[in-house]
């Protein structure tokens, strides 16, 4: 045959710039409470693209066999299997109806045109006949109706029923920390003094661990309320060894998650007209804080029926959650600090409180965690959701109507509370903080079809509408905040696909308008554009293709006016100051502000050779103009439109599907390379340097030129070739200032997907590795400067140590040091010369790892002959985790905020997790 389609080859590849990308997710995404949302971001980690969800949390994101997608801010992810996967038109015509034109036959006409019948009674030649829609058992017949002068319809007789099923799910998981940093057991809350070391009791307000071996003390065994064994002199026979206590905050612990699904419908004949769905849920998260948790209640119900052609959806749903505390003012950072802190000496354990009723610590600069989590009530946060939809299709022939409307309310209450005596707060502070959001979504979707299978065409209009409402109250400083936003998004699509033989082809193009009242100017041009072009059965070979895609697309978007950027007070204060910490302020408006656009391009090629191997890559490039951040300016928190910063990489996978090793035995393998760089391309005047987060002694900076969040602090003094400057003292030079010292973007992340099935078993494993990239350790410059840190521990007793470098006269370094020496005062010591951080150069460490993610093994048991079902499954999380930094887990971030990972100072330790599900359906 001769192959025409080639000659629209070139045509497309010239009109066009890109499509989407060759095969695609589609489904639901849910709120981490279980409940749909639109606008709801949805990230490809592997890609680094990301697409929004609609009204009822259904989106199409491009992606690959075993990518990992991520939302919900990274607290939901789902590896995409191979099944799940489909092309861009299965996708669009799955939601799409289609409906074949019947001829049309008139008595009328048929006189006119054709001889006189002379049999007028011939059954044969008869001119009345059956309509195709008729039922095909004749012993079901209900009635016989006549459509037109020539046509009848046969109904059938259907039989009513009403059907129930449903599905219970449990799960009980065990959670235990990861790694933390390491801690010395040796040496006593004291400092030297006149040349000896010395134990300084909790009365005395130390806060150094640099007193004597806890093996030369003793108990004298007399009333001290700081410990029930009494003070600690210098032992002699005949007294209590000095005892050493552990502070440790965490615990093993056990939470659970229950689902209860109900279905009722009613079925006419073999045709469903009425489903009523109710789904109960209660989850209780434990963390692996003592007494420290949080319990979700959940209550969703649907109803999705026909009536005269149309579908009508219905949705409600409440969610109720309830916490004993979150971490919104640093509450758990701060009591993780303070155990790491706490000498070996003294027990937190012991008390809580003293005789005059202030809390019993260690020294009034510190905290007793246990008193940080003491409270009168049982929960200090709730957050109560209501979500209300309705969802109308209709489908004519080549058009589709879709009309969607829904309207949600949040309403989040947090009481934030220090006790009197709190470090920082000696007097205390509380913070009651509600906010109250309410939410109008509206959208409006049609659709025309022309065409068919090898050539279709499909245009699309799409109207939709957000009204969202959020106030916000804090009664610390008496001020509410009110926020209004009103939005449209109006997006014309095209969309061709063409299909010849061993030859596809597909192109999107479109453009949108973004309408805003908080906007300082709305914009009409948001064009997009897409193209794949595919050969199929190349050389011959069967099932070995090769395809090629491409696209542009053009965004304007704003900031959630939900989010609170409140946590962003950290960057007025120094580290040693954290304890000062207490967000109340926030964004003082919304409004005024430009869009931050985005410009996104990428190619990308993929082979598939046979049905078991397939090779892609992909380079993207997404340029943001005029991205917003927050400052402080005259004492108040603003938006502003400050930087242009440039996100690109590329990533490459490949993938053995359905390797078989046995008669039942198959096994699937992925490996994906990913490498990525986010670079800062414009400064606006006034903004360079900015703190993006951090602290203001330590933060990751806005630096034209430089990655987005490179760290930036203070450094050791160095001359032109590089090498330490000695001090007289015999101790490196703390240069004065601050500059770049670390790169927290890695090298590359290589993932690892392992899938093993055997009959109903299954068995999967999922593993990465980070190489390269940087952060700084604070965590371990606060233990240092303590002498809480194990290195301190170890390494005080070192003298005559001589550092490698130049004096200031350029010769070089020949003055011995004690590490720690007892004649000078204990802040000339090595860990604490250079104050509470230390000098942060020094403290940048590689962020490599290596993390067993996931493994999960599975089984399903047929029950009454597969009319039910039981499957269970048990997995574990992080199992397994390696790591270049001394530490918590590298991709924990700083007092939980998204962009703060690259600083370590106290983050919360990750956790790994053991857990079983069990899912009976019925």
């Amino acid at each position: 045959m001769k192959k025409n389609y080639l000659l629209l080859l070139p045509f497309t590849i010239t009109v066009l710039q890109a499509q989407n990308s060759q095969l695609y997710y589609s489904g639901k995404f849910l709120t981490p409470k279980d409940k749909t949302q639109n606008f709801l971001k949805i990230h490809n980690k592997n890609s680094g693209i990301y697409e929004l969800t609609d009204e009822e949390g259904f989106a199409i994101i491009a992606a690959k066999p075993y990518d990992t997608l991520v939302w919900n801010q990274g607290k939901n992810t789902h590896v995409i299997s191979t099944y799940e996967l489909r092309e861009l038109k299965v996708i669009l015509e799955s939601q799409t109806g289609n409906k074949n034109v019947e001829n049309i036959y008139s008595k009328t006409y048929d006189s006119l045109v054709s001889k006189e019948i002379k049999d007028d009674f011939s059954i044969e030649k008869t001119k009345t006949r059956l309509s195709k829609r008729s039922h095909s058992y004749f012993d079901q017949i209900r009635r016989l109706k006549q459509r037109n002068d020539s046509v009848y319809i046969v109904k059938r007789l259907n039989r009513k029923t009403l059907l129930f099923n449903g599905s219970f799910t449990t799960s009980l998981d065990i959670k235990n920390r990861n790694a933390i940093p390491g801690t010395q057991s040796k040496y006593v809350q004291g400092r030297s003094e006149n040349g000896s070391l010395v134990w300084k009791g909790p009365e005395t307000n130390e806060m150094f661990s640099f007193g004597p071996d806890i093996s030369t003390l003793g108990f004298n065994g007399l009333p001290y309320e700081y410990d029930q064994n009494g003070k600690l002199i210098p032992w002699v026979d005949g007294l209590q060894r000095a005892q050493k206590y552990d502070n440790n905050i965490f615990k093993t612990t056990v939470g659970y998650n229950n689902q209860l699904n109900v279905n009722a419908f009613i079925k006419d004949g073999y045709n469903e007209k009425i489903r009523l769905s109710l789904n109960l849920g209660q989850q209780k998260n434990q963390m692996y804080f003592i007494d420290q948790f949080d319990i979700a209640n959940s209550f969703k119900a649907k109803l999705n029926t026909e009536l005269s052609g149309y579908s009508i959806n219905l949705a409600f749903n409440y969610e109720e959650d309830k916490a004993t505390n979150t971490n919104r003012i640093g509450l758990f950072n701060k009591a993780y600090q303070n155990s790491l802190l706490t000498p070996v000496s003294f027990s937190n354990e012991q008390h809580t409180f003293l005789n005059n009723g202030f809390q019993r610590s260690y020294s009034k600069y510190a905290d007793n965690p246990l008193f940080l989590f003491e409270q009168e009530s049982k929960y200090s946060y709730q957050n109560r959701e209501r979500w209300f939809s309705l969802n109308i299709i209709k489908d004519w022939d080549h058009l589709k109507l879709n009309i969607s409307q829904s309207y949600e309310s949040n309403n989040i209450w947090n009481f934030d509370q220090y006790k009197p005596s709190a470090y920082g707060f000696s007097n205390g502070v509380l913070n009651e903080r509600t906010q109250n959001s309410s939410s109008y979504h509206s959208n409006i979707l049609g659709s025309y079809t022309l065409g068919d299978y090898n050539f279709k065409n499909i245009f699309s209009l799409n109207f939709i509408l957000n009204d969202k409402k959020s106030d916000v109250y804090n009664s610390f400083i008496n001020q509410k905040y009110l926020y209004q936003r009103t939005s449209q998004d109006h997006i014309f699509n095209y969309n061709m696909d063409i299909r010849d033989y061993d030859f596809e082809a597909g192109l999107n193009l479109g453009n949108s308008f973004y309408i805003s009242n908080t906007s300082l100017k709305n914009n009409y041009w948001l064009p997009k554009a897409n193209f794949y072009v595919k050969f199929n059965n190349i050389f011959d070979w069967y099932n070995y293709s090769f395809k090629v895609l491409g696209s542009y697309t053009q965004l304007s978007s704003e900031p959630e006016i939900t989010r609170s950027y409140a946590s962003y007070a950290t960057t007025l204060l120094n580290a040693k100051n954290y304890n000062q910490y207490f967000p109340v302020q926030e964004v003082e408006s919304f409004r005024g502000l430009s869009n931050i656009n985005t410009r996104e391009w990428k190619v990308g090629t993929r082979f598939n050779f046979g049905y078991n191997v397939s090779l892609e890559g992909e380079y993207f490039n997404r340029k943001n103009i005029n991205d917003i951040f927050p400052v402080f300016e005259n004492n108040q928190l603003k938006l502003k439109n400050i930087a242009d910063h440039t996100y690109s990489g590329y990533e490459f996978s490949f993938t053995y599907d359905r390797l078989r090793l046995g008669y039942d035995i198959f096994t699937t393998h992925k490996v994906s390379f990913f490498k990525y760089k986010d670079i800062v391309d414009r400064i606006s005047p006034g903004y360079q340097n900015l703190a993006v987060s951090g602290f203001k002694d330590i933060y990751k900076t806005l630096t034209e030129g430089q990655v987005l969040g490179a760290v930036m602090g203070s450094y050791f003094e160095r001359n032109a070739d590089g090498q330490l400057i000695i001090d007289e003292s015999g101790f490196p030079k703390k240069a004065e200032g601050m500059k770049i010292i670390a790169d927290p973007p890695p090298d590359f992340v290589m993932k690892f997907t392992h899938s093993f099935a055997y009959k109903n078993f299954s068995l999967d494993i999922n593993w990465e590795w980070k190489k390269g990239g940087q952060l700084w350790n604070g965590t371990q410059a606060v233990l240092d400067y303590y002498g809480r840190s194990s290195e301190s521990g170890e390494d005080r007793n070192i003298k005559n140590y001589v550092f490698q470098g130049v004096q200031a006269n350029g010769t070089g370094n020949q003055i011995p040091v004690d590490f720690y020496d007892p004649n000078l005062n204990v802040q000339e010591n090595r860990w604490s010369r250079y104050g509470y951080l230390g000098v942060a150069e020094n403290y940048i460490q590689k962020a490599d790892y290596i993390r067993i993610s996931n493994i999960s093994l599975s089984s399903s048991f047929p029950i009454n002959y597969g009319k039910q079902n039981l499957k269970l499954t048990f997995y574990v999380n992080n199992l397994m985790l390696w790591q270049a930094s001394k530490g918590a887990d590298p991709n924990q971030n700083f007092y939980d905020m998204d962009n703060g990972r690259g600083l370590d100072f106290f983050n919360l330790p990750s956790f790994k997790t053991f857990g079983c599900i069990v899912s009976l359906k019925f």
